[in-house]
């Protein structure tokens, strides 16, 4: 019995052994690693620009010595300066709408080697994942978009024609807080088409007794597809990425496409009964 007793102990070691090296082989598969940041020069005089394939969504400047802003006009340029010559080391630290993080060690120089730092969506290898919360991830719906833009159509009766230039609603899909919208246009005509914008807009089914119509246009977060010319006998298909929606009977949402220095401007309506079909992807 002793001896009985004296086995079952070392297998109940040897199993407590495994279990420990398991354990422990599973910890070095979760360990935290670090990701070199890339180097960045800046100086007082000249400005250094940074180029994201993306929309920036957070900047973190580790110095009031770096001067950093988005430029006018657009949300996916970094421009940066010194405050001051000679200071230490600092760092900064960028999340793009795609839920990348980008890194950087941020030091002076009188004459930077590179005043303009482009990151392509192919070769963003050291950008970290990040969860936006609250916010739209740029790649994901750009991928989505791109898959609707294939789709078979789902959706008929809802188009308009303006002079040979057609356009028709395709489908509705949602995922998440997004509706992606699949639109077809078409021209008939001998004349190139030359799109000015497309937009939506909800506004109220029935005038005011005053006649006034209130109008509140949406924005889309994204769209596919921006070539702006239809040449004569082709088709497009586009998709916009809107803010998910839904109308009491009181609204409808118009999409109104326009022709640049033209007359041929179609467009339709949607009632909720429509976006309610949304697929879901």
């Amino acid at each position: 019995m002793i001896f009985f007793k004296y086995i079952l102990q070392i297998l109940a070691a040897s199993v407590l052994l495994l279990l420990i090296i398991n354990l422990a082989a599973s910890a070095q598969k979760t360990e935290l690693y670090s990701v070199s940041p890339y180097p960045l020069e800046i100086t007082t005089q000249k400005t250094t620009n940074i180029i994201f394939p993306y929309d920036i969504v957070s900047v973190d400047k580790g110095s009031r010595w770096i001067l950093a802003q988005k430029a006018k006009g657009l949300s996916n340029i970094l421009q940066l300066k010194a405050a001051s010559a000679a200071f230490e080391q600092s760092n900064l630290t960028v999340v793009t709408r795609d839920g990348k993080l980008y890194s950087f060690t941020v030091d002076y120089s009188p004459e930077p080697l590179q005043l303009n730092i482009g990151f392509s969506k192919e070769t963003n290898e050291n950008g970290q994942s990040a969860i936006l919360k609250g916010d739209y991830n740029q790649a994901q719906i750009q991928q989505n978009a791109e898959k609707i833009s294939a789709l078979p159509r789902t959706l008929h009766g809802i188009s308009d024609k303006s002079y040979l230039v057609k356009m028709q609603l395709l489908g509705i899909y949602i995922e998440g807080n997004i509706m992606y919208y699949q639109l077809r246009l078409i021209n008939k005509s001998a004349i190139p088409y030359d799109i000015e914008s497309i937009r939506f807009f909800v506004s109220d089914s029935k005038k005011a007794k005053r006649g006034a119509v209130q109008q509140l246009e949406i924005q889309p977060v994204q769209v596919y597809n921006d070539s702006a010319r239809i040449e004569p006998g082709s088709a497009m298909v586009k998709v916009y990425a809107v803010s998910k929606m839904t109308l009491d009977a009181a609204k409808k949402l118009q999409i109104q496409c326009s022709e640049q220095n033209g007359g041929r401007h179609p467009r339709f309506e949607i009632r909720n009964k429509t976006l309610l079909k949304a697929n879901s992807l």
